[in-house]
C-alpha cells in the first residue's frame, strides 16, 4: 500500500480550491471493443432550463474577538461586506423512498470582511485595519419546489455479488465471481447570494491608563438570502 503523501488537512500552501483530477493509474489490457446503442425517449418536455427551487433566508449569530494593530481611542467607521465561500444544498429524499424531493440540507460557510477606521488619540492619526470574521452554519430546508433526483448509486461489489457454486457443490467457486453496480448522475442544486443584512454590537476592552483599547468583542446577527436553482427538463 502506498504511503499517503497528499496535502493533508489544513495545509494552506498546497490547498486546492477546486476538485483536482484523479491521479493517473495503470491501464488494464482489454480484449474486445464493441458496443450497441439505442435511442429512448422519456415523458416530459424537450428542453432543459434552470428552475428556481426556492429563495432561502438564513439567520446566524457570530461572536468574534478582534485585536487591533495599535491602541484605539475611538472607532470612526466600520464597513462590512459578506462573502460566501461555500453554499452546498444536498437533496433529502423522502423517508418512504418515493415521492417528490422538496427538502435539502444546506451547508454554508463564509466571512464578513470588515474595514475598521479608528483614531489613536484625541489628536492622533486615523488608522485603517481590515479583518475577516468567518462563520459557518447548516440547516435542513423544507418546502422547496420539487428537486429532480434520479436516485442513489451502488458502486460496491460487496452488496450485489454474483457467485457460482464450486464443482464439489459444497460452497462458492472462489475463481469465478461477478457483481452488479450502477451510478445515477444527479444535477446539482446551485446556490447564489441575493442580499444580506448585518446587525452588530461592538464591545471594546483591554483599556490602558489613557482610556485607549486594543481589543473588540463583537456580536453579529447575519441575515442573508440565497437562491437555489437546478437544471431541469421541461
Amino acid at each position: 500500500m502506498k504511503r499517503n503523501t497528499g496535502c493533508g488537512c489544513g495545509s494552506k500552501s498546497h490547498s486546492h480550491k477546486e476538485c483536482p483530477p484523479m491521479q493517473a493509474c495503470d491501464t488494464a489490457k482489454t480484449h474486445d471493443h464493441f458496443c450497441t446503442a439505442a435511442v429512448t425517449t422519456t415523458a416530459g418536455g424537450t428542453t432543459e432550463v434552470i428552475q428556481i427551487i426556492g429563495d432561502v433566508t438564513v439567520n446566524t449569530n457570530v461572536e468574534a474577538d478582534i485585536c487591533l494593530p495599535s491602541s484605539a481611542h475611538d472607532i470612526k467607521n466600520i464597513r462590512k461586506n459578506l462573502y460566501l465561500t461555500q453554499c452546498k444544498a444536498i437533496p433529502v429524499p423522502p423517508a418512504t423512498g418515493s415521492g417528490e424531493v422538496t427538502s435539502a440540507n444546506l451547508y454554508i460557510e463564509g466571512y464578513v470582511h470588515k474595514n475598521i477606521q479608528y483614531s489613536e488619540g484625541c489628536d492622533g492619526h486615523v488608522r485603517d485595519y481590515s479583518v475577516n470574521v468567518p462563520f459557518k452554519c447548516f440547516q435542513l430546508v423544507t418546502g422547496l419546489r420539487p428537486i429532480f433526483f434520479r436516485g442513489f448509486s451502488q458502486k460496491s461489489s460487496q452488496v450485489q455479488e454474483i457467485r457460482e457454486i464450486a464443482e464439489d457443490g459444497m460452497g462458492s467457486d472462489r475463481c469465478s465471481f461477478g457483481s452488479r453496480h450502477f451510478e445515477f448522475f444527479n444535477e446539482p442544486v446551485e446556490c447564489r447570494l441575493l442580499n444580506h443584512t448585518i446587525n452588530e454590537f461592538e464591545f471594546p476592552h483591554s483599556f490602558d491608563r489613557w482610556g485607549n483599547f486594543e481589543k473588540l468583542t463583537e456580536k453579529l446577527t447575519i441575515n442573508f438570502t440565497v437562491r437555489l436553482t437546478q437544471l431541469q427538463r421541461t
